[in-house]
């Protein structure tokens, strides 16, 4: 099972249009009861271009490395996306993705 906050390498081709594309890592945000009885998981898309953040992009470590969440790609994929497993945000970087989450869903309110 997936973890909320855990961050894997996932297969997103083929994408249409402005999809996020190719492999990359992304950040597990479904709820654990969801992921525990779903084959279907809510991620943020991980980017390394990292030198412009919009309001609904956060900076978090992956291995070291600067990476940003994009939450205007958060999408539902299935389980057979996902290739390797390769982290954890922290409490601190989750609790930001979340933020960046109800921003970009106009949830703020």
């Amino acid at each position: 099972m997936k973890k909320r906050g855990e961050i894997w390498w996932i297969n997103f081709d083929p994408s249409v249009g402005q999809e996020v594309s190719k492999k990359r890592p992304a950040i597990v945000v479904s709820n654990d009861v969801s992921n525990k009885y779903l084959k279907r998981y809510q991620v943020v898309p991980l980017s390394t271009q990292v030198n412009k953040l919009y309001p609904s992009e956060t900076l978090i470590k992956v291995k070291r490395k600067d990476n940003k969440a994009v939450a205007d790609q958060l999408t539902t994929v299935s389980e057979l996306r996902f290739m390797e497993k390769i982290g954890k945000v922290t409490n601190g970087e989750l609790k930001e993705i979340e933020r960046i989450i109800r921003l970009q869903l106009d949830l703020l309110k």
